[in-house]
């Protein structure tokens, strides 16, 4: 696939209206790309493309402000431990999954219906991280299995937030690191 446009970016995005999630993309600046992600998260860089992102915490949000990382809690040297590399087919699974309203597509009536367009939504996204250089991380658990299925349940999660469950997807390549991530609001 080729590399999205702002307007095909934007598009995919709406597969997170649903849920309660974060996407944002920002600058790869340093070889440790955890130095970009902290840099992300406290938001202190903005989209390189200046592209759509999705965030529900607005900043008037009285919960919201520049010296905390909502809901994100601190990178630090364990905040590395909690993700696991996976491939990128499991990558695109992860998209999809962290789009339904269960975070779990076997809770999903229609989800036979909305799988193809939500793979494809899924798969311009990951366009923006091309390979060979992309490299993909969870903090999600998943059943056995290898590469990853997460269209098997998500049997848990090491949170990298402040809510008691968190899973996502960052995404790093030689340019950019992009976050996408949907939380229990409970």
């Amino acid at each position: 696939m080729t590399t999205p446009d702002a307007a095909a970016w934007a598009d995919a995005l709406t597969m997170y209206e649903r849920r309660y999630s974060i996407v944002a993309v920002g600058p790869r600046h340093h070889e440790d790309w955890v130095l970009d992600a902290a840099a992300l998260l406290r938001r202190e860089t903005t989209d390189p493309r200046s592209w759509k992102s999705l965030d529900f915490y607005e900043e008037d949000d009285e919960e919201w402000s520049p010296d905390r990382l909502v809901p994100f809690l601190p990178p630090d040297s364990g905040w590395r431990s909690r993700l696991r590399n996976i491939p990128r087919s499991s990558a695109e699974q992860l998209l999809v999954a962290i789009s339904t309203n269960w975070l779990d597509v076997t809770k999903e009536p229609d989800f036979e219906d909305r799988r193809p367009g939500l793979e494809e939504k899924a798969r311009v996204l990951l366009a923006r991280f091309p390979p060979p250089s992309a490299q993909f991380f969870t903090n999600g658990w998943y059943g056995a299995g290898d590469p990853p299925d997460f269209y098997l349940p998500i049997a848990g999660c090491e949170p990298v937030s402040e809510h008691g469950w968190d899973v996502g997807l960052l995404a790093v390549s030689d340019s950019e690191l992009g976050i996408f991530w949907s939380f229990d609001a409970t």
